[in-house]
């Protein structure tokens, strides 16, 4: 790694801060205002419930949204008839059939992050349809467990630009040990089990969104400085004591969250129970977890910790992800900012307990497995993969990373950077294995002699890799489409994949 290119941008995003350029806080305009009610799904409209039966049209186009009250923000928004970047809701065993219009005004494709699908329906750049144009998705056989999904734009060069301005929603996928949980803890979807899909985007004085990435080549990704949960500014849940399920997706285009929960100065304790890939299998107690671009972390909240009348706050925390060596300003960065605020309003007869139970994940087993390093680099002013970067010309470029059908590899991410990268596969899922070198806001979190958190168990399809760590992942690469596949491996800070931190990787027919 060229460490000075890196210093370079970091001295030159930190003077934009120090010139006003950038504000210095996240949530600045949102925790001025009055507190809003949480924006829930219903059945219709905005993030409502979408159970989907037989072939349907998802449309990417132009739509108005009130984020602040009285004034309309242009978004672009994903539209299923009147659903506006609907929660989609699948069964494991579903043919998920869909076509995708695309009215944004230029090239665009949906990636289904995190299903397994074979590669034409993954939603692979080399498919982006233009302006006016129609693409018809292969149909996918819903083989994933039950759990917490993302569907966003993946065109190259333009997917930060058009999730930052909208364009993303949630999907979840159930089965007989999402049954089981529901049943055991009496959850009710937009009641009790809660979507929460956090952004940090960034306004004009008119309400229009501004997207201006920071630092050399937009590398430093793009930092909001007001935050949305559900598109809601400054938002509140009123809640009663029991158990809640809360599914947090990260939609930020680069920002982590570092979430805990407050009753005063007191951090009160929740339940880690799902990752991106569903499930754990037993639920594990935290105080506080990590969550980067592209993660999804299902915890449970019992309120009956609390008292009626008691005010709790989700919070970020400071984080130091970013800029460790590199010179960074801190004040947009790391900055420290409520969630959301809980209000426990009413008292409950509630004697539901958390299973012990509640999904079965085996290990891979990795006696034999192929060992892959992959180091995380820059040079030029870009970060790159193994010092390998995107070649827009050549979308079906073969950059060396090539695996049999059924093979499994322990792949060993390093980051060589001052900034951290959450690693995305597409196509499979995969077992963090362990973490080394990790920063103390990581080793911290650490719950085993393998230096994983919580959220590091169960199956991922991200994973977190600070600066100057070493995280080992396992992965299985079985498949039976019938043909060669061709995936992404990337960052999934936007900007960085954008800017060329992404490669093929291909798994034999």
């Amino acid at each position: 790694m060229d460490r000075r290119e890196f210093i370079k941008a970091s001295v030159i995003t930190a003077g934009l801060i120090g010139s006003g350029m950038w504000l210095p806080s996240c949530g600045r305009r949102s925790q001025s205002a009055p507190k809003t009610p949480l924006n829930l799904p219903t059945d219709g409209g905005l993030l409502g419930y979408y159970r989907p039966s037989g072939r349907f049209t998802i449309t990417a186009q132009s739509s108005y949204v009130e984020i602040f009250s009285g004034t309309q923000t242009k978004l672009l928004t994903y539209q299923i008839g009147s659903y506006v970047n609907p929660i989609i809701v699948l069964k494991k065993g579903d043919n998920f059939e869909v076509d995708f219009q695309n009215l944004t005004g230029e090239e665009s494709i949906i990636h289904w992050h995190g299903f397994r699908a074979e590669w034409r329906s993954d939603g692979h750049p080399s498919y982006a349809v233009g302006d006016g144009k129609k693409y018809s998705y292969p149909a996918i056989n819903i083989i994933d467990r039950s759990g917490t999904y993302f569907y966003h734009p993946h065109p190259h060069g333009r997917t930060g630009y058009q999730v930052y301005a909208g364009l993303g929603g949630m999907i979840i996928i159930e089965d007989d040990d999402e049954s089981a949980l529901r049943q055991a803890l009496d959850l009710e979807p937009g009641k009790t089990d809660i979507p929460l899909i956090l952004q940090d985007k960034s306004f004009n004085a008119d309400g229009s969104i501004k997207y201006s990435p920071m630092g050399m080549n937009g590398n430093m990704g793009m930092w909001g400085d007001t935050l949305l949960v559900n598109l809601t500014p400054n938002p509140y849940l009123e809640v009663e004591r029991r158990i809640y399920r809360f599914r947090l997706l990260n939609a930020s285009n680069a920002r982590p969250y570092r979430i805990a929960l407050y009753r005063g100065s007191e951090a009160l304790r929740f339940w880690v129970i799902g990752v991106e890939g569903g499930l754990l299998k037993s639920a594990v107690e935290a105080r506080e977890i990590l969550i980067s671009p592209g993660e999804r972390v299902d915890i449970l909240v019992d309120f009956r910790d609390a008292n009626v009348d008691d005010v709790l706050l989700m919070k970020s925390l400071s984080h130091g992800l970013v800029g460790q060596g590199g010179g960074m300003g801190g004040s947009l960065i790391n900055k420290e900012f409520d969630v959301l605020e809980l209000r426990v309003v009413k008292d409950s007869t509630y004697d539901r307990n958390i299973p012990k139970n509640l999904s079965q994940v085996s290990p891979i087993d990795t006696q034999g497995a192929t060992n892959l390093q992959v180091l995380l680099g820059m040079s030029s002013g870009k970060f790159n993969i193994d010092g390998k970067v995107w070649d827009s010309k050549d979308m079906l470029k073969d950059y060396g990373y090539n695996f049999s059908n059924g093979e499994v590899a322990v792949i060993e991410f390093r980051n060589d950077t001052g900034m951290y990268h959450p690693m995305h596969l597409h196509g499979f899922q995969f077992q963090v294995l362990s973490r080394s070198g990790s920063p103390q806001v990581i080793s911290s979190l650490a719950i085993d002699s393998q230096g994983r958190m919580a959220t590091d168990l169960g199956w991922k399809d991200t994973v977190i890799v600070a600066p100057n760590e070493t995280v080992r992942i396992a992965v299985k690469f079985s498949h039976n489409f019938g043909s060669e596949q061709v995936y992404l491996m990337h960052c999934h800070i936007l900007e960085h994949h954008d800017n060329g931190m992404m490669v093929n990787y291909r798994v034999a027919k």
